[in-house]
């Protein structure tokens, strides 16, 4: 169970390590999606803008992200 437990934890710090090399909306939307765990929806809600653009802005980082992980 400690293990687990310091592997999520080990997870969590890279993913904020992430998050933070973003800034401004970018960041926002990662942080309130993947540290603070609301949906898209939420997102467009707390931010003021529209669902569509969330998601947009979101699949935009997805793909930002994983191209990093490949290079």
């Amino acid at each position: 169970m400690d293990q687990r437990v310091e592997k999520l934890e080990k997870e969590r710090k890279e993913i904020i390590q992430l998050i933070d090399k973003f800034n401004g909306l970018n960041q926002r939307i990662l942080k309130l999606k993947y540290v603070e765990g609301l949906t898209l929806e939420s997102i467009a809600e707390e931010t003021g803008y529209s669902y569509s653009y969330i998601k947009s802005k979101h699949a935009e980082l997805m793909r930002i992200i994983n191209f990093t992980k490949k290079v």
